[in-house]
């Protein structure tokens, strides 16, 4: 069980800037005092809830406790309604904050910590109708117009929402996710990531390799494509919680679907450290961009971050993902060669992606950017400089007809295959190019089985990635060797194939150009 006391204490250990709203012996003392009263451990949980919902409002806006009266409570609630994840703006949670609030204020009064404690109270009286219902706010959880009008105030929201233990939310979300991706449904997919990630089949143990198994599942749920949609897992998630919130949470379960969305907005970041804020953060900036941001680090003021290059999943407003920072020792010269190979990549990458730019490239080509980070950290020698060519720079892709026989059969072949998404879409973006080039007429089976092949046999050439054994595969079936190697050249020469063609490039298809 969590103690109230416990979490007191970390909170005014971890920020002293709390106590200039309520001081901690009043806080700690207006707990005994509710639990004398015969609030349980987990009623005092929910009283200390309701607390810093009060806490955070005057801590980002310039109200004091004691100078608030019943139309500050009234917008209070509208504001914490807009920007913590965890307040509900219905009648019984409006009507239970107000409560607590009252009884701080009136203990606060009688330790003469201030003069005034008849605002919640008031409040209660012009919000709580005698019909269950709230009153003055509108459906929509807004204030009336008119109402708002009246304020002589105005809090600007914050950039993200704040949420109640958050670390204990990201835990129970953790777990539930890796409960649902482990459903047979998701297991190629589980398989294809450890592969594309780890190099090994199987997921890392948790009990033996907990830093390696963390950083797994982040790579899984937030870069991680499935082969199917191409959606990443926490995206599936978000939709499938939303429709089937998990019982076991039904008091946080709003929190929760709120605090997915905002991990929507995780992004994997590459950094390095630039100096120490005035409050405690980091100046960064963006290993891609060069763009300067404040973020909240795990770092001791001593550790030594010249030339370290940092990895992170980080949230909108600055704060890390990572349970673990990870960080390594890269110097200038072999930085300045790896900024230069991943500028070649996307230069590569945007033949077929010409609106692309740091972030997207990033978003979908995770596994390749991470490792590519750790590549240079263990080299003892100057790394390689990017080594490949191309004589393709401008590409239209020609357009792809959904409803013909080829593309269906394509489809089917592919998903028997377990292809990912990007390696169907490539291939039969390259089927319709080469049509465009070459119209080809299909009228049978076996025909449609050639021409498949020979697509397949081009496709894993260029990008040196196994998917079918082809020749083998056309002797079970009873298919001419001869037919498809001279299919296989007519494509090739059409199209003028290259090793590693950046029109039909998948992620895999970088890893396996940088690391061949």
């Amino acid at each position: 069980m969590t103690n109230i006391y416990d979490i007191i204490n970390d909170l005014y250990n971890d920020d002293e800037g709390w106590g200039t709203i309520l001081e901690r012996g009043y806080a700690e003392q207006f707990l005994r005092t509710e639990a004398f009263r015969g609030a349980s451990d987990d009623e005092l949980l929910d009283i200390w809830q309701q607390v810093m919902y009060l806490l955070i409002y005057c801590g980002n806006t310039s109200y004091k406790l004691g100078d608030l009266t019943a139309e500050d409570l009234i917008f209070c609630i509208s504001w914490c309604q807009r920007n913590i994840g965890d307040f509900e703006l219905t009648y019984d949670s409006v009507s239970y904050f107000l409560s607590v609030t009252d009884r701080l204020l009136s203990f606060l009064k009688q330790k003469k910590a201030i003069t005034h404690d008849s605002a919640a109270a008031k409040c209660k009286l012009k919000l709580l109708g005698p019909d269950g219902n709230l009153n003055i706010f509108q459906e929509d959880g807004s204030l009336p117009e008119a109402y708002e009008n009246f304020r002589t105030n105005r809090e600007p929201d914050l950039e993200t929402k704040v949420f109640m233990q958050l670390g204990q939310k990201l835990i129970d979300l953790f777990n539930m996710m890796r409960q649902f991706f482990g459903d047979d449904r998701f297991a190629v997919d589980k398989k294809r990531a450890c592969a594309v990630f780890l190099g090994v089949a199987e997921e890392p143990d948790e009990s033996v390799q907990p830093e390696l198994y963390s950083s797994f599942w982040e790579y899984f749920i937030f870069d991680y494509h499935l082969r199917q949609t191409n959606r990443r897992p926490i995206e599936v998630f978000y939709e499938f919680y939303k429709q089937h919130p998990n019982p076991d949470h039904a008091k946080s379960n709003r929190a929760l679907i709120g605090l997915l969305e905002t991990m929507l907005k995780i992004r994997l970041m590459i950094f390095t450290v630039e100096s120490r804020t005035e409050d405690g953060w980091y100046r960064c900036r963006d290993f891609f961009t060069g763009s300067i941001s404040d973020l909240s680090l795990p770092l001791d003021e001593t550790f030594d971050m010249k030339n370290m290059l940092c990895v992170a999943h980080v949230f909108e407003d600055g704060n890390l993902f990572t349970e673990y920072l990870r960080s390594v020792y890269i110097k200038p010269v072999s930085q300045k060669i790896l900024r230069n190979n991943f500028s070649h990549l996307l230069e590569w990458y945007r033949v077929q992606n010409p609106q692309a730019d740091w972030e997207t490239f990033c978003e979908n080509n995770a596994a390749l950017v991470i490792h590519m980070v750790g590549f240079f950290s263990v080299q003892d020698s100057i790394p390689e400089s990017f080594r490949w060519t191309t004589n393709i720079r401008e590409y239209t892709p020609a357009e792809v007809d959904s409803q013909s026989d080829m593309f269906r059969m394509l489809m089917r072949f592919s998903e028997l295959m377990h292809m990912t998404f990007q390696d169907r879409k490539n291939l039969i973006q390259m089927w319709s190019d080469f049509v465009k080039l070459r119209p080809v007429f299909c009228t049978y089976h076996e025909d449609f089985m050639i021409w498949t092949l020979a697509l397949l046999n081009n496709y894993m050439d260029i990008l040196k990635n196994t998917i079918l054994d082809v020749y083998s595969y056309a002797e079970k079936t009873k298919l001419r060797k001869e037919s498809i190697e001279e299919r296989t050249k007519i494509i090739h020469d059409t199209l003028g194939l290259e090793e590693f063609d950046p029109r039909y490039c998948s992620e895999d298809a970088f890893i396996n150009m940088i690391f061949s």
